[in-house]
């Protein structure tokens, strides 16, 4: 019995056998630890200095905007420049913003200009960093344990943001907003550390073409509009950032508030509950990454999120509440990490920065629903609103599966088959460097 849950728990963490990926999964776990600790301690200061809810709404949104201005232009850079420098910069970029903000916070300096300008100038960094980090991942890792890897990848995500936000609520303790940005100044060193150690032969196998910049996305969207699967997946991913993620930004605080009466401590309750959800979700991804058929269970788990978020409209139980915003956390951080694996195995290695640039596009579309959501609160209340924006989900979907379905079933993952092979092999071999994953 312990010897079969030990081969299952080696199996669902097996990507990080491979050097670079563990280089990788530690930077990333690192990274998402500064960004749930920044939005608490930028909170913080931000009321600290103005008492104003709405210029807290403008910080949030001042670290948005980038990505979507700059989303597509990254993922072009990052398919023609030297990937593993692009993150190192990135990462560069984002420690000095925390070490300034903690220095001038500490000696009395701070201004709010300075929130704003570090937020803009982070945000702009992150905007480049996403898709260059996701397009290290399959040259990390063989083909068949992608999937694999890009769960864990999403793993360390899920945990920081359980994990994040209150150890900056702990820090907040002992130390003063400044110290806290001091301190994830120092993460960053060691997310930069992890960068340097990572070893590519050959980052970046395509020649540069002539053209410039301007000609390499005009080639990614011909490459894209070419691919079915891929054009499919990234329309679909619009579902989910208009009219899913709202959800947790707008309800979850209105849930505490208003139909819970759980005052503002229970909105870091409910949105924990929804962070246990997630790291679960990713997890089981990690576990069964070889999913035989990844395009229907994308349409499957947008089904059930719905169906969560009409059952959280129609009852007011604190228990089932926490049960349900936890199944909901669970099929939006796996419908991503599915997504992701689409992503970066069906499309060619030299596309992978701009395949992923446009995820970060419909990213950048979250405030979009964000409002949306407002006004079915604003028109409708809590409740209505929430269903509303549900059966919404659930209608779309259902929608795409009467229109799509037949293409969502032929995807297929790459590693299903090779992946039992491969472990045979690995068995009485040891464990081998893996050969970057490619696209069809």
């Amino acid at each position: 019995m312990f010897s079969g849950f030990s081969s299952n728990f080696g199996h669902t963490f097996r990507a990080l056998q491979y050097r670079n990926f563990r280089l990788l999964w530690f930077g990333q776990t690192g990274h998402s630890a500064t960004l749930w600790m920044d939005q608490v301690a930028r909170a913080v200061l931000i009321l600290q200095l103005t008492d104003s809810a709405l210029v807290l709404s403008l910080v949030i949104a001042t670290r948005l905007v980038p990505i979507l201005l700059f989303g597509l232009l990254a993922g072009a850079i990052a398919d023609r420049y030297d990937k593993k420098r692009i993150l190192m910069s990135t990462q560069i970029v984002s420690l000095g913003c925390h070490l300034f903000l903690g220095v001038v916070t500490i000696a009395g300096f701070v201004e709010i200009w300075h929130v704003f300008a570090t937020a803009a100038v982070a945000g702009t960094a992150m905007a480049f960093n996403q898709p260059v980090r996701q397009s290290l991942i399959p040259m990390t890792v063989p083909k068949e344990d992608l999937m694999n890897a890009v769960a864990l990848n999403s793993t360390a995500l899920s945990f920081m943001r359980i994990g994040g936000g209150a150890l900056a609520g702990v820090l907040l303790i002992p130390f003063s907003v400044g110290g806290v940005y001091i301190i994830t100044a120092g993460v960053y060193s060691f997310v930069i550390l992890t960068t340097a150690l990572m070893q590519f032969s050959n980052v970046n196998r395509k020649k540069k073409s002539e053209e410039g910049i301007w000609s390499d996305l005009k080639e990614g969207f011909s490459y894209i509009a070419g691919n079915s699967t891929l054009g499919v997946v990234t329309l679909l991913a619009l579902i989910l950032f208009v009219f899913g993620f709202p959800y947790q930004q707008v309800f979850v605080p209105l849930l505490a508030t208003r139909t819970l009466d759980m005052g503002e401590s229970g909105v870091g309750f409910l949105a924990g509950a929804t962070g246990v959800g997630a790291f679960l979700g990713s997890l089981f991804v990690a576990w069964k990454s070889n999913i035989a058929r990844p395009g229907l269970q994308l349409m499957f788990n947008m089904l059930i999120f719905g169906g969560a978020l009409v059952l959280l409209s129609l009852q007011a139980n604190l228990i089932v509440t926490c049960v349900l915003l936890a199944v909901a956390g669970s099929m939006t951080v796996t419908y991503m990490a599915f997504t992701n694996g689409i992503l970066l195995e069906n499309s060619d290695p030299d596309m992978h920065g701009r395949v992923m640039s446009l995820l970060s596009l419909d990213r950048g579309l979250i405030p979009v629903g964000a409002i949306l959501a407002g006004v079915l609160v604003q028109s409708l209340g809590v409740r209505p609103g929430l269903f509303a924006l549900g059966t919404t989900i659930v209608g779309l979907s259902a929608l795409v599966l009467l229109i799509w379905g037949k293409r969502l079933a032929e995807i297929r993952s790459g590693g299903a088959v090779r992946g039992h092979i491969r472990r045979a092999d690995s068995e009485k071999d040891g464990p081998m460097e893996p050969q970057p994953a490619g696209g069809r």
